[in-house]
């Protein structure tokens, strides 16, 4: 049972009356005498139910500090009120029951002093500290998951489930990273060839325009000799090595190019030109991350050893033959390789947005 709504001492002012409303203590305050103040009934019915409760209540040992019997009667201000307070009272002002304790039967919190909802807020000019322990500087806990068990978390590199890709029918890395489809790594091929071309082209532009003009100039006289019915005649051998004193070093150029082209690229942003042009990069199959510099070398494995093998007399054709096999081979593979790939252990796979 509630103290009912009324006029009561003001706990701050004695001269005063202030209204509460049942609950709290209001800011309404009014003198505590007026011209009809003998005739007033303020409190009257208050006081005849507190008297009557009394009364009726069974007797209690007497309080160690005296407890107003009246609504009217002023209340000690800042006092701590016992438990035994008489019923009907209203609360002190400036009081707060402890914490986990209710008020008394009868009794309400204190006006202005109710206990807030939520955590305190610290003392002014210190900082409010985190729901929960605060992290050390610099490290924070993992963002929450969401979506359905086994999901990768937000943010993941491109990550898929083993359970969906095999549902959707994507091949992935064993951590859910989808590979790179056949076509993707023919158009990153064809770019990238067409860019180590240029490259050579310009580095080796000395010996590439010597070789045209001699070869023009060669062809010319023996067309000449051949319109004037003569039978050209010249020295295979000859013939032989003035085409490899100007093709040589244009090889070896193009050789250099390609490996300096492909580890460099590899191992700074985990993909060549071609390849981030539609979307791919390189990484090894069971740890994400760019290639190091020995695996982007083990990858030119298959280039340097056709390369060596073309040079030799008699079995150089099967150089184009494992050429070929390389380029072929994620067609059938289950795991997306090529040759180079399985050498060097390396995966390539679709690039994650924005990187």
């Amino acid at each position: 049972m509630s103290q009912r709504a009324g006029w009561y001492d003001d706990p701050e002012n004695s001269e005063n009356l202030r209204y509460f409303d049942g609950v709290l203590w209001t800011s309404h305050t009014t003198p505590r005498t007026s011209p009809t103040a003998g005739q007033t009934t303020i409190g009257l019915a208050e006081q005849k139910a507190a008297q009557q409760a009394a009364q009726q209540a069974p007797t209690q040992p007497a309080p160690t500090q005296e407890v107003p019997q009246t609504p009217t009667q002023q209340l000690p201000y800042g006092g701590q009120q016992q438990d035994s307070t008489g019923y009907g009272q209203p609360p002190q002002y400036g009081q707060q029951p402890p914490y986990g304790q209710q008020p008394p039967y009868g009794q309400q919190q204190p006006y202005g002093q109710q206990r807030p909802y939520g955590p305190q807020q610290p003392p002014y000019g210190q900082q409010q500290p985190p729901y929960g322990q605060q992290p050390p500087h610099g490290h924070y806990p993992p963002a929450p998951q969401y979506g359905p068990p086994g999901y990768p978390p937000q943010g993941a590199y491109n990550q898929m489930p083993p359970a969906y890709s095999t549902a959707l029918g994507v091949k992935t890395t064993p951590d859910g990273v989808p590979l790179a489809s056949y076509g993707q790594r023919v158009g990153a091929w064809f770019i990238d060839f067409v860019i180590q071309v240029a490259i050579t082209t310009v580095a080796g532009w000395y010996w590439l325009s010597q070789f045209v003009t001699w070869y023009t100039s060669w062809f010319t006289q023996i067309m000449n000799e051949a319109e004037g019915g003569g039978s050209p005649t010249f020295d295979q051998a000859q013939l032989s090595d003035q085409i490899t004193g100007y093709v040589l070093p244009i090889s070896l150029i193009s050789f250099a190019v390609t490996i300096i082209y492909q580890v460099a690229f590899l191992t700074w942003r985990g993909a060549t030109p071609g390849k981030m042009a539609v979307g791919i990069s390189v990484r090894l199959r069971d740890t994400p991350g760019n290639p190091t510099f020995l695996v982007a070398l083990k990858r030119q494995t298959i280039y340097v050893g056709t390369s060596l093998l073309s040079l030799v007399p008699g079995i150089g054709a099967s150089s184009v033959i494992i050429k070929i096999l390389n380029l072929l081979w994620p067609l059938w593979d289950d795991k997306r390789q090529a040759l180079h790939d399985k050498i060097a252990k390396t995966n390539v796979v679709v690039k994650r947005r924005g990187r």
